[in-house]
């Protein structure tokens, strides 16, 4: 567990700060790319087998278009100030993923479908949700951030160890997929440039997972079955390269030096 919590320490803590250092795109690039759930997967496959780590990714998929949905629930409400919005997102996001650890039908075939389905369901419901994308700006790393972004993805993946021994890898699965960077990277952003900028950036955040994040499930499990946990973790992280770089241009636009709207024209408040 020691070992779990300080590879998750160690990976989100650097991707949020390389993000907060280059601006709002690579920030939700960076944010977007599979990173605690690799991590967890990995855990589930060390701790457990590998045989565990191929059933974890099962419902991998489906937990992580609920995910997706983490970031409708928070960029969708108007009016409603941070401290209401952040729970009530993750308070949507925890029932919907346990209804998918519940119920979800242990199928990864029809996981993939279910989840490619919701995962278009919330992006077009996202882009009819109006965000003004800041002029490109950047946070200055502080201990006290990069601490608790570190320590925020180490629980994670401790919990998703846990939570798969106790309740079998699908379970794990499921809680892989928990918003642990894109939760704290909104707050950050919010304490340090506003409620407005860190709606915006749910949009990055859930282009670039949705174009790479399914896929990587999908390369994992059959590299998994196929070399081993380690070394499939690495071929499926090189299969989804091409994808990733196909986000990385989309995000890059989000770092123009002029303001930028998403959806419908998004006028901010007088």
């Amino acid at each position: 567990m020691v070992a779990s919590f300080a590879a998750g320490f160690a990976i989100v803590s650097m991707v949020t700060t390389l993000a907060d250092l280059f601006g709002e795109g690579p920030a939700g690039f960076l944010g977007g790319l599979p990173l605690t759930g690799p991590v967890s997967l990995l855990a589930i496959g060390a701790t457990q087998s590998p045989t565990a780590a191929i059933e974890a990714t099962t419902l991998f998929p489906l937990g992580f278009s609920v995910t997706f949905a983490f970031l409708l629930f928070y960029a969708a409400p108007r009016g409603l100030r941070f401290p209401a919005r952040m729970p009530l997102a993750l308070g949507l996001w925890f029932l919907a993923a346990a209804a998918v650890a519940l119920l979800a039908p242990h199928d990864f075939a029809a996981s993939v479908a279910a989840s490619a389905a919701i995962a278009l369901v919330v992006f077009l419901a996202r882009s009819r949700v109006r965000t003004l994308a800041g002029s490109r700006m950047t946070t200055t790393p502080e201990l006290g951030r990069v601490i608790l972004r570190g320590a925020l993805g180490g629980a994670v993946v401790v919990g998703v160890e846990i939570l798969s021994a106790v309740s079998g890898p699908s379970v794990g699965g499921v809680f892989a997929a928990a918003p642990a960077i894109w939760s704290s990277s909104l707050y950050v952003t919010y304490r340090a440039q506003g409620l407005e900028f860190s709606r915006s950036l749910t949009w990055t955040f859930m282009q670039t997972g949705i174009l790479t994040t399914i896929p990587y499930a999908i390369a994992a499990r059959y590299f998994f079955s196929l070399t081993g946990i380690w070394v499939g973790t690495a071929l499926a992280y090189a299969a989804i390269s091409p994808l990733a770089y196909l986000a990385w241009k989309l995000a890059s636009r989000r770092s123009s030096p002029e303001p930028t709207h998403f959806g419908p024209t998004a006028k901010p408040s007088p």
